[in-house]
C-alpha cells in the first residue's frame, strides 16, 4: 500500500456484448503495452470481481516478495489466478474402505484439529472440519477436509451473500449446544455447504456438538448438505486446472485491473441507448485502473541494488545527469557548460548536479535517485575525454566530449 493513490480509470460504453468485448482487449493490449515499457515483471491474473460485480476480472500482478497478494501459477504452463478464485482440482482418490458404525467419543481438552488428531492418533486429513459462519444475518456451516482452509470468496459466491464473517462465540454454541470447538455436520439445525471432496471420504472424525466429544466413523450419508461445490483454498504444490502440473505461488503487488461490468450499473442507474427499432437497451460498461504511486512502488521493488534505485529510462526523473568532479577546475567546468548549454538548447531535460560537495557524495547521491545514465567529467578533460556511466550495467566507458553529445541525442531521441 501506498500513502497517496492517484488512479488512471478509464469507463467504455458500448451497445452490446461484441463492443464490449473489442473495448476490452484494446484497453487489455494497452496496458500490456505499459507494463512492459515500465520493465515490470507481472502476470495477467483472473481475479474476483468482488463489490464491482460484473462478467469479468482480471488484474496486472507485479511480482514482488512484499507483494500483499499471492499469485497462483503453474511450473508448466502459462496459467495464472488470483488465489481467491482457483479451483482445487479434485484429486483426492474415493476410500474404498466399508463404512463403519458411527460412535460417540469422549475427547477432553481437545477441540483443534491438532489436538484431536493427537488424541486419536490421526492426521487432519482424516477429519472433517465443521465452521460456522454469519451470512446476511444467518447462521451456515461449511464442512470441508481438515487438511485444508476455507477459500470465504468461494463460500460467500456460493450462498450469494452481501456479506460474510466468522459467527461469534454466542452463536456458535447456541446453533451446536456445545462449547466452541466440537461443531459437527451431524444432526445441526442449520444449512450445511460440503466441500466436494469430503464426497471421497470415509468414516472420518467430525465434531459431535456436545462438549469434549466427537464423533468417528462418520459418512455423508449420516448427514444431508444442502450443496456440493469446490470450498477450500489452493495450496502450493496441488494440481493445475490447465495442464495438471504442479502450482507454485508468488506474491504480487496489483498495479492495475480490468472489469467486464456489462450492464450491471446501466441498469442500476437507468443509462439505456436507443437501437435501431426504437427499443429502449441497457449499456454494456467496462472499468479499467492503473495505481500509479502503486506501479512506482513496485518498479523499485523490482529495480534497485545496494546503492539505490534503478529507473527504467522511460520513467526516471532524468534520463542523465551531467557531473564535474571539481568546480574548481576551469576544464571541467567549460565542459560543464557546454554540455548543459547543448541540452538546453535541444531540449533534452538533463540533472545537472553544480553542488560544492565531494565527487564521492555526488556519485552516491546520483545512484541513490536512480538516473539512468550519468556523464562524469574529470581529469580526463585535459585530453578531451568524459566518463560515460550506466547506472544498471555499471559499465564505465570514457569517449570525447563530441561523442557525448551525440549519445545525449540518441537518449533522448
Amino acid at each position: 500500500r501506498v500513502r497517496e493513490f492517484i488512479m488512471k480509470d478509464a469507463y467504455t460504453f458500448d451497445i452490446d456484448e461484441a463492443g464490449l468485448d473489442v473495448q476490452y482487449q484494446k484497453m487489455y493490449e494497452a496496458y500490456c503495452s505499459i507494463f512492459d515499457r515500465l520493465h515490470l515483471n507481472y502476470k495477467i491474473v483472473k481475479a474476483d470481481t468482488g463489490a464491482m460485480g460484473g462478467l469479468l476480472s482480471e488484474e496486472y500482478q507485479a511480482i514482488s516478495n512484499i507483494g500483499e497478494d499471492i499469485v497462483v501459477g503453474c511450473e508448466n504452463c502459462d496459467f495464472s489466478s488470483n488465489l481467491e478464485i482457483t479451483e482445487v482440482v479434485d484429486t483426492l482418490e474415493e476410500d474404498q474402505s466399508p463404512m463403519l458404525e458411527i460412535e460417540l467419543k469422549e475427547t477432553p481438552n481437545a477441540k483443534t484439529i491438532e489436538e484431536v488428531a493427537a488424541f486419536f492418533g490421526k492426521e487432519p486429513k482424516d477429519f472433517v472440519k465443521t465452521l460456522l459462519y454469519e451470512a446476511d444475518g444467518k447462521i451456515v456451516a461449511f464442512c470441508i477436509p481438515g487438511n485444508r482452509e476455507l477459500n470465504e470468496t468461494k463460500a460467500q459466491k456460493i450462498l450469494k451473500a452481501n456479506s460474510m464473517e466468522m459467527a461469534n462465540f454466542e452463536d456458535v454454541e447456541k446453533a451446536t449446544g456445545a462449547k466452541v470447538g466440537f461443531a459437527g455436520p451431524v444432526g445441526l439445525d442449520v444449512p450445511v455447504y460440503l466441500d466436494r471432496q469430503v464426497l471421497k471420504m470415509k468414516n472420518f472424525i467430525v465434531g459431535a456438538n456436545k462438549t469434549d466429544h466427537h464423533l468417528i466413523n462418520v459418512n455423508v450419508k449420516d448427514f444431508e448438505p444442502v450443496e456440493v461445490a469446490d470450498l477450500t483454498q489452493v495450496m502450493e504444490g496441488d494440481i493445475c486446472p490447465n495442464c495438471h502440473q504442479k502450482l507454485v505461488f508468488h506474491r504480487g503487488i496489483e498495479v492495475g485491473n480490468l472489469f467486464k461490468l456489462g450492464t450491471k450499473y446501466s441498469k442500476t442507474m437507468n443509462l439505456m441507448y436507443t437501437d435501431e427499432n426504437n427499443v429502449l437497451k441497457p449499456v454494456w460498461m467496462g472499468s479499467y485502473g492503473i495505481g500509479l504511486e502503486r506501479c512506482m512502488a513496485a518498479v523499485v521493488e523490482q529495480h534497485h541494488d545496494e546503492h539505490g534505485i534503478i529507473w527504467p529510462k522511460e520513467i526516471a526523473p532524468f534520463k542523465l545527469a551531467i557531473v564535474p568532479v571539481s568546480l574548481k577546475d576551469n576544464e571541467q567546468v567549460g565542459a560543464m557548460e557546454s554540455l548543459y548549454s547543448y541540452c538546453q538548447e535541444n531540449k533534452f531535460d538533463v540533472l545537472l548536479d553544480d553542488r560544492n560537495e565531494r565527487p564521492g557524495v555526488k556519485f552516491k547521491d546520483m545512484e541513490l535517485i536512480g538516473i539512468p545514465y550519468r556523464i562524469t567529467i574529470g581529469k580526463g578533460i585535459k585530453s578531451g575525454l568524459v566518463e560515460w556511466v550506466d547506472r544498471a550495467t555499471k559499465q564505465k566507458e570514457e569517449i570525447s566530449l563530441e561523442d557525448a553529445k551525440t549519445r545525449i541525442q540518441q537518449l533522448y531521441q
